[in-house]
């Protein structure tokens, strides 16, 4: 709303006429504590084609602060004291018959503060500020919103609501409303979703307002730069050690394990795992091993495994086993298994085994063993196993083998094996193999490069006294097949790595990696470890180094019976203490050992 154009022209009038006058132009409200703004001050203001956000900046001096929240716009007068002072804002939210409500959304924009009432209709707020003045949005479904201020210092107060005049409409079916709260309420099931980001934030997130941020830093959701309230935030630059969540984002992200997008994002994202959005897309998203987009995507997906969408894509999709497409694409598809799209192809689709249109087709379905369409294909239908060349300068797609025996410049794409001599682009495949990496990198669950880098770890560390790792791939980017036994448990992993060199016998080098622990004895799946890990390695002898570093460790347990429970309890071990309560833990860790390499 801050951004809407408006015309103003006002000679020695009141700024609360002025305000009225916004207000109508814009079909929003201002919200404000008249005790704080003057509204009988007389201003000249003549401007044409204006944003809502400059005029209040001429109309006020700069002298308050604004900011939107659903229909309102909150104005907070700059008033602050010398001092910042620590005070409680707690209260009662009731109905207009006295019964206590819950699930209230109470919400201090300017300290970025939000709080939900329980039961009994409480809430509190803890305050550490030099703010004089406060205003506290007041929001439930079904009821009238409000603002109301405060001032500084611990105080209760008391609120009552009054449902909506009107009963709340009920989102007709097949609209484009009922088909967004669908996909709404798939993707806060969706177990990444619910693992990583608090229910506070999913619920938060509903409320229209956001708050730009130039750079967030966060370990979980909850533990970072932002507060659990950043579902109300948009990122210009995120980094996730292992996931993030946020509103939106405009610019690029990065994440350990998982990027979580609750509207729209535009830019580059780039995940261990997972990439998650429920609005747009408009950029390119990288994943290991899925990507899961519910609306429109303008741009590129490549993934690990597989890519779903339920909306347009005009760009294309690439991943190790399949893609869903539930739209319209206007561009190419590519997966190692399968892909389906319900609607019109404009473009390409590229798989290793099947190709699903119902629809009319467009262009071009390639698979390795059949196409299926309900409608009219106009274009190419290519179904095959095997791709040899000598040399190629584009593409080789294929179910099974893609094999150049010279220089690939391009993309191999595959579900089983890539093979060519010297590399300039992309293999991406469930093995690929190659002589010479002259520039681009290999995508898969091994990567083999003869004249690249080989590597075995024996590790020691806080959570298992044997772990083995084995690197495969080059310097910029590896796979890494894990192992872990130790303390009656036995793990099986993957990740991914990048060593960075510094001099000629030190190196650093950075891995996430997932681990399946078991139960050794009765070998039962445990839980999952996800490990961030940066490492110092230093050459010993030729194909010798030594290595050892730090870790963010993060365990997910699965549920056990009592017994099991029992017998772990005069453990002290981090994964034990989690299968003992049952929650996730995190812990920071540390590993040393040793690291026979081809590299000299």
């Amino acid at each position: 709303m801050l951004n809407i154009r408006i015309n103003l022209n006002v000679q020695n009038g009141n700024i609360s006429e002025i305000l009225k006058d916004i207000e109508q132009q814009g079909n929003f409200f201002f919200a404000y504590n008249p005790d704080n703004i003057n509204e009988s001050r007389k201003v000249s203001l003549s401007v044409q084609n204006i944003k809502v956000e400059d005029a209040l900046k001429k109309l006020f001096q700069n002298q308050v602060t604004f900011r939107q929240v659903e229909n309102h716009i909150i104005i907070n007068e700059v008033s602050k004291s010398s001092t910042q002072s620590n005070f409680q804002i707690s209260g009662r939210i009731a109905d207009d018959t006295n019964a206590p409500l819950d699930s209230v959304i109470v919400y201090d924009p300017e300290n970025e503060q939000l709080v939900i009432s329980q039961g009994d209709g409480s809430f509190s707020f803890d305050f550490n500020t030099n703010n004089k003045n406060i205003g506290l949005y007041v929001s439930r479904p079904f009821y009238n919103d409000t603002v109301i201020y405060v001032g500084s210092g611990s105080q209760n107060i008391q609120l009552s609501l009054y449902k909506r005049e009107s009963p709340f409409a009920m989102i007709p079916k097949g609209t484009e409303a009922a088909e967004f709260r669908l996909k709404e309420k798939k993707f806060e099931s969706l177990s990444l979703v619910r693992k990583f980001v608090p229910s506070e934030a999913i619920y938060a997130s509903h409320l229209n307002t956001e708050k730009v941020m130039p750079v967030q830093l966060s370990f979980l959701p909850k533990v970072g730069t932002n507060s659990f309230v950043k579902g109300l935030r948009v990122n210009n630059v995120s980094l996730n050690m292992l996931a993030g969540y946020s509103k939106g984002l405009k610019g690029a992200e990065f994440g350990g394990i998982a990027n979580i997008i609750q509207k729209e994002a535009k830019g580059f994202q780039a995940a261990g795992v997972a990439n998650i959005v429920l609005g747009d897309v408009h950029g390119i998203q990288f994943s290991g091993v899925y990507t899961n987009d519910f609306s429109n995507v303008s741009g590129f997906q490549v993934s690990g495994v597989y890519n779903t969408l339920q909306g347009n894509i005009r760009g294309g999709q690439i991943s190790g086993v399949f893609n869903m497409a539930y739209k319209n694409i206007n561009g190419t598809q590519t997966g190692g298994v399968l892909n389906i799209a319900k609607e019109k192809l404009v473009g390409a689709q590229i798989s290793g085994v099947l190709n699903m249109n119902y629809d009319e087709v467009s262009g071009a379905q390639i698979a390795g063993l059949a196409n299926i369409s309900e409608n009219t294909v106009k274009g190419l239908q290519l179904a095959g196993a095997y791709n040899e060349s000598v040399s190629t300068n584009g593409a080789q797609i294929s179910g099974t083998i893609n094999q150049n025996k010279a220089d690939l410049k391009g993309v191999q794409i595959t579900a089983l094996m890539n093979k060519t001599k010297t590399l300039h682009g992309l293999q991406f495949g469930l093995i690929n193999v190659a002589d010479t990496i002259h520039s681009g990198f290999q995508i898969g669950l091994i990567n083999i490069v003869k004249h690249g880098n080989y590597s075995l770890d024996f590790l020691h560390s806080e959570s298992f006294p044997v772990e083995v790792n084995l690197k495969t791939g080059n310097p910029k980017f590896y796979s890494i097949i894990n192992v872990v036994a130790g303390n009656e448990k036995i793990g099986f992993g993957y990740g991914f790595g990048r060593n960075f060199a510094i001099k000629n016998k030190i190196g650093i080098s950075s891995d996430i990696i997932s681990t399946s622990i078991n139960d050794s004895q009765k070998f039962t799946f445990q839980g999952t470890k996800l490990s961030m890990r940066m490492a110092l390695n230093y050459q010993l002898f030729n194909h010798l180094k030594l290595t050892g570093g730090v870790s963010g460790n993060y365990f997910i347990p699965e549920d056990i019976n009592d017994t099991t429970a029992k017998e772990l309890s005069e453990s002290n071990n981090y994964i034990n203490k989690a299968l003992q309560n049952g929650k996730n833990n995190f812990w920071a860790g540390w590993f040393l050992g040793i690291q026979l390499s081809n590299q000299h």
